[in-house]
């Protein structure tokens, strides 16, 4: 059986960075708040008028943008795509350690 990406399964103290496990290793994620300061409006605008996709897209750069070093993005994007997109939710769900997502 595929070792399935594990990320924090209670609530995070505010401002707590986010973790995950890939092939039996746990990695950090920067707060999805510095990646999406570093975004523009009209990121934000693509992603809204581009639907789903563009949500994606903007969950994609708020990562990047985020500076996640580099062997916790190689490990996420050596993940199996429905493992890596469970992980990727679950960051942007986690948003500043509150829970406030990227959207909010």
């Amino acid at each position: 059986m595929p070792d399935r990406p594990q990320t924090q399964d209670h609530k995070p103290k505010k401002g707590a960075p986010f973790k995950f496990t890939a092939a039996g290793k746990s990695y950090t994620l920067p707060l999805a708040s510095k990646g999406r300061a570093k975004l523009t409006g009209r990121d934000l605008r693509d992603a809204s008028v581009d639907g789903e996709i563009g949500q994606l897209g903007y969950l994609f750069k708020a990562l990047e943008a985020a500076e996640p070093k580099p062997e916790a993005l190689d490990a996420l994007y050596a993940m199996p795509q429905d493992d890596m997109m469970d992980v990727l939710q679950a960051w942007g769900e986690h948003g500043d350690g509150d829970g406030a997502s990227l959207g909010e």
